[in-house]
């Protein structure tokens, strides 16, 4: 299927033209989870808004933006302290051009939006340098379970993006105890990517809870309550049990990866340990009639060709083969500075983004010249009315 602006990450590129293909037969849904986690409040770790009390509302402030254009928990939408704003306005523009419908799933936030949404969680994740971080991953994981069981049944393409500041720390952290060799190759919010300090900290974590790259691999589950988020669990669940019935696209790039290997290392196992026998029974099914046919990645090319990570690396060590793409979005020609500095490192993805924009390219044969004016004037709408 050839898209000027959807590159193909994975090498098998025969499986991966067949998983699009599949996506295309049935419209899109997006889905967006949000959480937080004490792991963002870390000086240093998170640019998801202006300072550490911003970046509290940053999901919430997302999720409203998503349904009323605007937010409500605060005077605007939180941008990059640099200028940059939200990847959001990428994903309300592609929804508007879809005509897309959507769902938001709190996994945990802390600042509940003012929206209609899913209830998956209630309790915000912790930082990845307390024992237990995501105490409750197991029930998180079941109740992305059944949410995906129903959202499957709708006969709709998934496209499951999240708000998560800090995101790519726990995503990262995540993969190491899994078995992902990840160092210096994620992406993140900051040109360059601020790896040194993610690893100090992950590194400082993991030796105080005594683990090792890939201790966990064979018990994801207790990867994701000692060392991740949230959001991971459910969205976990969620894809598993939808892509019994329909094409899942996990909507980012370094976070969306984490997901992918928990995944993979639950397949492996055809197991989900430590869990009451009423969500048992339940997540055990979702991990045996999971159909991996029906799994994809979407990132942005900011995320897939930035410099400083190696994203290509982390597909191709993905335990299980799923596919992988990004949507060549460029700001370069934009005519407002701050969305031009995506170019420069900024922000990269979030929300959902590239996937939502490589929905719009598959769907509606769009390219990003033909999507740069809606995003501009969704930037103008939130950023600049008064």
């Amino acid at each position: 299927m050839p898209f000027s602006d959807i590159i193909t990450i994975t090498e098998d590129r025969k499986n991966a033209d067949r998983f699009l293909r599949c996506c295309v037969q049935q419209p899109p849904l997006f889905i967006c989870t949000i959480a937080t986690t004490e792991t963002a409040a870390i000086p240093g770790i998170s640019a998801a808004g202006a300072n550490a009390e911003v970046i509290r509302y940053t999901a919430a402030a997302d999720a409203e933006a998503l349904y009323y254009g605007k937010a409500r928990c605060l005077e605007k939408v939180p941008e990059n302290p640099k200028g940059p704003p939200s990847p959001v306005i990428i994903t309300m523009a592609t929804r508007e051009a879809l005509d897309c419908p959507m769902v938001i799933v709190d996994a945990g936030n802390e600042v509940k939006p003012q929206v209609p949404m899913l209830i998956a969680g209630r309790q915000p994740g912790k930082s990845i340098l307390t024992p237990l971080p995501v105490e409750n991953a197991g029930e998180l994981l079941a109740q992305g379970v059944m949410i995906g069981e129903n959202l499957g049944k709708l006969g709709k393409t998934l496209i499951m993006g999240e708000s998560v500041p800090g995101g790519t720390t726990t995503a990262l952290s995540l993969m190491e105890v899994l078995g992902i060799a990840a160092f210096g190759k994620i992406s993140g919010s900051m040109p360059g990517n601020n790896p040194s300090l993610k690893e100090k900290v992950i590194t400082r974590a993991m030796t105080e809870k005594r683990l090792v790259r890939g201790g966990l691999a064979a018990a994801p589950l207790d990867g994701v309550a000692m060392m991740g988020d949230p959001m991971q669990a459910v969205q976990a669940g969620m894809a598993l049990a939808a892509s019994r019935h329909v094409p899942v696209i996990l909507g980012g790039g370094t976070q969306m990866l984490a997901v992918a290997v928990f995944i993979s290392r639950l397949l492996e196992q055809k197991a989900v340990d430590n869990l009451p026998d009423i969500h048992g029974d339940r997540c055990l099914a979702a991990v045996n009639h999971a159909r991996l046919d029906h799994l994809g990645i979407a990132t942005t090319a900011w995320v897939s060709e930035d410099e400083h990570a190696d994203i290509r690396d982390l597909a191709r060590q993905l335990p299980l083969p799923i596919p992988m793409y990004s949507a060549r979005l460029n700001f370069a020609a934009s005519r407002h500075k701050n969305l031009q500095l995506y170019e420069q490192g900024f922000v990269k993805e979030g929300v959902g983004a590239g996937a939502m924009a490589l929905s719009a390219f598959l769907y509606l044969r769009m390219k990003n010249g033909d999507l740069l004016p809606a995003i501009e004037a969704v930037y103008e709408r939130i950023y600049l009315s008064d």
